[in-house]
């Protein structure tokens, strides 16, 4: 794991300037000028000891550092905003042929296929010699019984392979069925789903990291798909240390022009790869409202994983009426997953040992016009109202504030 997915890693130096290629390109052209420069330009220096394969994967090595060294600095420069890198990625997933990115498996079987034979004839060599003579000889008298043997090892492995070539039109029939089932999002189609805005629950969050522990100060505070960056501003003028992870839409690249820590990331995939009880705390927004029940569920576990004893776990959502509406027919029926309510959330986190702390409630989307108390039946057309405005208005969205318990320590129950 590059330093670029370890959080807590330090930041590095100054990376080299643009001009400067690095001690591995450098070593990389030296090398290829002395093999190239020919009797006018110098004497072919012999030293008598051939390239090694160890000398070809250090030279290998300190190329691939100094690609790293200047990806990240032209990264930090904003020539490669998170977007930018998601549109090579799309195309790099449209050109490639099918097959040819994970298909290693196939390849490995072709490879046993090549290898599943067994040649009973063994080399000898010239039966000329005396050497050969007698290997000859003992092959004469143990070939009946080393035939035997390597004929139904040959039965055995042919019919091994038939069942693996099965099995792996087999596995290729339930991929290609699962994908059916769960395909990819097209590009575009999270722009369908609305996000939330953050800003309603700043003040909450100053508040959950601010009765953070000395023991947590030093680590990072992940946001996981962070947007225009509003969520990582607030914290760092609070002082808190934090990085984010974005799909790579336009509103990312608002964050990176910024000067904010924002990478482009699957926010699953970063999850896994991060340390165990490395984060002092994670705030989840946007994925939660589209994964599927199974994702969500994994989410909650990997960041009660990722987080240490004490550390905050928020999730800002939107609720399942405002989203609909917002979404529209076509987000809300092409969309994997639908928002939950606060309450599941809740749940969720509780079962993965996290203790809700507090539950935020954002604005009220619309609100029923109240019918003055002197109006004949103004009760009972109040009353209905509210019901009203409970079912198609009220709060827009809303955050969970959870804490994972220290060793020892026993949380409250999850709230409503």
């Amino acid at each position: 794991m590059t330093s670029d997915d370890n959080p807590t890693a330090p930041t590095g130096g100054p990376a080299a300037p643009s001009g400067d290629p690095g001690p591995g390109l450098v070593a990389l052209g030296a090398r290829r000028t002395e093999g190239a420069g020919g009797a006018e330009d110098a004497p072919a220096r012999d030293t008598g000891v051939e390239e090694t394969e160890e000398d070809a994967a250090a030279l290998l090595a300190a190329v691939q550092r100094d690609i790293e060294v200047e990806v990240r600095r032209r990264r930090a420069a904003g020539d490669f905003p998170p977007s930018f890198e998601r549109k090579l990625d799309e195309l790099f997933a449209r050109f490639t042929p099918t097959g040819t990115g994970d298909d290693h498996f196939t390849e490995a079987l072709k490879l046993a296929d090549r290898s599943a034979y067994f040649d009973v004839k063994v080399p000898i060599g010239s039966r000329r010699t005396a050497k050969g003579a007698v290997r000859f000889a003992l092959w004469q008298a143990e070939a009946w019984f080393v035939s035997y043997v390597v004929t139904q090892l040959n039965h055995f492995s042919s019919s091994t392979m038939r069942v693996l070539h099965l099995l792996d039109e087999r596995v290729e029939d339930l991929e290609r069925e699962v994908g059916a089932l769960t395909p990819p999002p097209l590009p575009g189609d999270e722009l369908t789903v609305p996000g939330v805005d953050p800003t309603p629950f700043l003040a909450g969050l100053g508040r959950a990291f601010a009765d953070d522990g000395e023991a947590l100060r030093h680590r990072r505070v992940l946001h996981a798909e962070c947007g225009d960056g509003t969520v990582l501003s607030h914290l760092a003028a609070l002082g808190v240390d934090a990085y984010g992870i974005d799909p790579g839409g336009a509103a990312a690249d608002d964050a990176a022009a910024a000067g904010l820590d924002v990478r482009r990331d699957d926010v699953l995939d970063h999850l896994r790869s991060v340390a165990t009880e490395s984060l002092r705390g994670v705030v989840l927004s946007g994925c939660v409202d589209r994964l599927t029940l199974a994702d969500r569920r994994e989410l909650a576990r990997r960041a009660e994983t990722a987080v240490a004893d004490g550390g905050v776990v928020a999730v800002i959502g939107t609720s399942p009426a405002a989203w609909a509406t917002a979404a529209g027919p076509v987000g809300s029926d092409l969309a994997p997953g639908r928002p939950l309510h606060h309450a599941t959330w809740s749940h969720l986190l509780h079962q993965v040992g996290l203790h809700t702390t507090e539950v935020l409630e954002g604005p009220v989307g619309w609100a029923a016009p109240a019918v003055p108390d002197d109006q004949p039946g103004a009760g009972a057309l109040n009353a209905a109202l509210a019901r009203i405005e409970q079912l198609f208005g009220g709060p827009g969205s809303y955050a969970v504030i959870a804490r994972k318990p220290t060793a020892g320590a026993a949380g409250p129950h999850p709230a409503a």
